[in-house]
């Protein structure tokens, strides 16, 4: 022990340590023997390092248990509040301030997700009137091709236009709470031969192969059919999107361990490892000139990880570039 540590020490622990040496050097020269003053002098030390010790292992603890508990609050859990009864003392303050910054987290993203699905929700009825009114003057007789040419154009960007705010809606609403899931009871390989019958007319457009291996027997499921599609066919429409032609695209239904794995494969572009951690972020396009020419708008994967959770199950993609992506969904049976 040196003389910082004991500087850095409680005040009653200081003086133990100042008696014992205190005690130990007096009784030396005084009453005892100098070898029992030795003992006298050791057993104070090891004492006061022995309360050292555990006073530092128990504020060590108490850190520990701290972190883990604000581990627990981050994103997508911040109504979480730490445990404050259970804390040493000095972290009480600490933690009473992370729940105050947990709190007016969660009612600054609140207040901004609710704005959110209004906005979406109110730009639905003028983008209406304005895709009808387009539409009527697309009828009228004698319009020169430019003029055609420009009404058309003006509907592609709204349809466009509508088309994200109809994914931003879904993902506000899911966001807030307000779309919950409408389950019902469903097979697997039935859904899946159903989505599939669906790609398999946009791979024949461009050439490509589109496969889908079903599991061997019946695989109930109770889930959301509308979402699932909806999931299921983004999927396997953006692997025909970024397959060339004579390309494959490979969907299979594997049953493991109480959970139904479903697996898109294709033989496509493919992508560099650094885009993989923000593929499922909100607008994030790898290829903006191509999506903004394709009508993407970089919402799509995120609603099928929004879909995904809302399930209970999760999604993982591996990708090499130039060589083709494969995308793994992971639902629970044994929750539906």
């Amino acid at each position: 022990m040196n003389a910082r540590s004991v500087c850095c020490a409680p005040l009653w622990r200081t003086v133990l340590f100042g008696a014992s040496m205190f005690l130990g050097g007096y009784l030396s020269v005084a009453v005892f023997p100098v070898w029992l003053a030795v003992v006298f002098f050791s057993s104070g030390l090891l004492m006061a390092v022995f309360l050292q010790r555990r006073t530092l292992a128990r504020q060590r603890a108490g850190f520990a248990t701290l972190i883990a508990d604000v581990e627990r609050g981050g994103p997508g859990h911040l109504q979480h509040r730490l445990s404050v009864d259970t804390l040493p003392a000095q972290f009480k303050e600490l933690a009473l301030a992370c729940n105050d910054l947990f709190a007016r987290l969660d009612q600054s993203i609140t207040r901004t997700l609710q704005f959110s699905a209004v906005a979406s929700h109110e730009l639905r009825t003028p983008l209406t009137i304005l895709r009808g009114e387009v539409e009527i003057a697309l009828r009228q007789p004698g319009l020169s091709e430019d003029i055609q040419a420009l009404l058309v154009s003006n509907l592609e960007e709204i349809q466009r236009m509508s088309r994200i705010i109809e994914d931003l809606l879904l993902l506000s609403k899911g966001d807030v709470g307000e779309m919950p899931l409408r389950k019902e009871s469903l097979e697997l390989n039935e859904l899946l031969t159903e989505i599939f019958s669906q790609a398999a007319v946009l791979g024949d457009a461009k050439d490509i192969s589109v496969s889908f291996s079903p599991f061997e027997g019946q695989v109930p499921y109770r889930g959301d059919g509308l979402r699932l599609r909806q999931m299921f066919l983004n999927l396997l429409a953006n692997a025909v999107n970024y397959t060339d032609a004579g390309g494959t695209v490979d969907m299979s239904l594997i049953v493991e361990d109480r959970n139904a794995m479903i697996v898109i494969r294709d033989t496509g572009i493919g992508m560099k490892s650094e885009h993989l951690p923000h593929i499922f972020d909100r607008f994030y396009r790898i290829d903006k000139e191509k999506n903004c020419g394709d009508g993407g708008s970089g919402l799509g994967l995120s609603i099928v990880k929004w879909v995904v959770d809302a399930h209970g199950g999760t999604i993982s993609v591996t990708s090499e570039y130039g060589k083709g992506t494969a995308f793994a969904v992971t639902l629970p049976l044994s929750s539906s």
